[in-house]
């Protein structure tokens, strides 16, 4: 009788514990993802305007100036409209977390990169 009693005291103990690590350890993941998402909206919405230098910048370099003043303007002007409105998209709705939909994440990181869009 003792004996069983203790074994259903460990069983549920046990349970008990795995009621509130499992929990918790979510509450953990959804904090980040919220607070990540957070800063991921808020640094596209602020810094969106910086991929029209990095588009001229970036065709210039890969074809010739007048090509990254025209076409990389283009692009550029693309980009960050892009940018800002997936920023302010993410930031308006931080506190549901999802994967990255701007790659790379931020506009300077790194800034030789092209930009691109969509779920990986």
């Amino acid at each position: 009788m003792f004996q069983t009693f203790r074994m259903m005291s460990l069983a549920t103990m046990f349970a008990a514990l795995f009621v509130i690590a499992i929990p918790s350890a979510v509450a953990s993941d959804y904090t980040t993802g919220v607070a990540d998402k957070f800063a991921r909206g808020f640094a596209n919405t602020v810094t969106g305007w910086v991929e029209l230098p990095k588009e001229i910048s970036n065709t210039s370099k890969a074809q010739n100036i007048g090509y990254g003043l025209t076409v990389g303007l283009a692009k550029g002007v693309m980009h960050t409209i892009g940018r800002t409105v997936v920023g302010a998209v993410e930031l308006v709705t931080f506190f549901v977390p999802n994967p990255e939909y701007v790659h790379p994440r931020y506009v300077w990181d790194p800034f030789d990169t092209e930009t691109t869009y969509g779920a990986k």
